[in-house]
């Protein structure tokens, strides 16, 4: 070619040159953008997932008069530390002779340190208070 200095594609530079370099320069930033875009859609979407804590069944209900500390871990909004403190308050109790349980209902769950409403409600449909048939008594002359 004479006079030109040959770019990309083999077009002179200056002229159609340029328009080329920028149509390719636009489409490789929208690519990018499109690849950014889709990590963070695919990060969103799999930072729900229960891989942190394994899920429960509404059937899967926890008496946390009873519950083991791993059990109560599993619970929404509680975690381990939360967990240990439902644990610790419940031992408190128990080590007071205090007659019945330390929970009666879920809403009992707020008087444990870092428990509040909100994490009542959360963990509400998990809960059971009802002891375990072999707890239970029968009163005196009666059959089961």
């Amino acid at each position: 070619m004479r006079g030109g200095v040959l770019r990309t594609g083999g077009v002179p530079a200056g002229g159609d040159g340029q328009a080329a370099d920028v149509v390719e320069a636009v489409g490789f930033v929208c690519l990018a953008s499109l690849c950014v875009a889709a990590g963070f859609a695919f990060a969103w979407s799999t930072s729900g997932t229960s891989a942190r804590r394994p899920s429960l069944k509404i059937e899967d209900t926890i008496n946390p008069n009873e519950a083991s500390l791993a059990s109560l871990s599993r619970l929404p909004n509680v975690g381990p530390a939360r967990a240990k403190e439902i644990v610790s308050f419940r031992n408190q109790l128990s080590g007071r002779a205090v007659d019945g349980p330390a929970f009666s209902h879920a809403d009992d769950l707020e008087k444990v340190s870092g428990i509040g409403p909100a994490t009542v409600e959360a963990i509400r449909p998990w809960l059971s208070f009802d002891p375990r048939p072999a707890d239970r008594e029968t009163p005196v002359g009666r059959q089961p």
